[in-house]
């Protein structure tokens, strides 16, 4: 091994072994938040665009961990997503977020879009998914079983992604609030989530 450098059986590299200049103390116990650990009944559960009050359908559910009105001092925003059986979200973008997913179940397409021309993709357990600002998406299951994956949004806007389906949804067993087309876009583009148009092939 190279001079200095660490092997089985040597003794472990002790605080005492690392040069003054190179050790920093820590000033910052008290101005560090807390940690965070969640358990599976944490959080909030939404229902997007559900068959009706009391059937998700092909509808979406969400399960927020960590948000901006949960958590208004973290960068990042978590949550947990469920597609419906037969479920889709059309194409749409964000100028000012970056998305990152990882898929738990189920098994469904991915449609990005590269030099103007439309790709498929198909997505399944243990894919990972990146989103970066301003490209065109959508993801619709294909599967005999809801689509589910977990996903963060950074930065963790107050006007951002979760923002959004927090206002457009319900919790299960409450009726949703009918939305127009002119409405839904309306509140879309309000939390930079811009849908494609048809002719927009960019």
């Amino acid at each position: 091994a190279p001079a200095g450098a660490w092997a089985p059986g040597a003794p472990s590299v002790g605080a005492q072994d690392i040069p003054k200049a190179q050790v920093v103390a820590d000033t910052t116990t008290e101005t560090v938040r807390p940690n965070a650990i969640f358990q599976p009944e944490d959080g909030d559960r939404l229902w997007v665009f559900p068959k009706n009050e009391d059937t998700l359908g092909s509808g979406g559910e969400f399960h927020i961990y960590l948000d901006a009105e949960t958590h208004p001092h973290a960068r990042a925003s978590f949550a947990k997503f469920a597609l419906g059986v037969g479920g889709a979200l059309p194409a749409h973008k964000h100028e000012k977020s970056e998305e990152i997913a990882y898929f738990i179940s189920g098994e469904g397409i991915v449609q990005v879009f590269e030099r103007g021309k439309a790709q498929e993709i198909t997505v399944r357990p243990s894919y990972v998914w990146y989103v970066p600002p301003g490209a065109w998406h959508s993801l619709k299951n294909t599967g005999d079983a809801p689509l589910t994956l977990v996903f963060a949004t950074i930065p963790n806007d107050k006007k951002g992604l979760l923002s959004f389906f927090r206002q457009i949804s319900a919790k299960p067993g409450e009726a949703p609030t009918p939305l127009s087309p002119d409405d839904f876009a309306r509140i879309a583009a309000e939390h930079d989530l811009i849908l494609k148009p048809p002719d927009n092939r960019e």
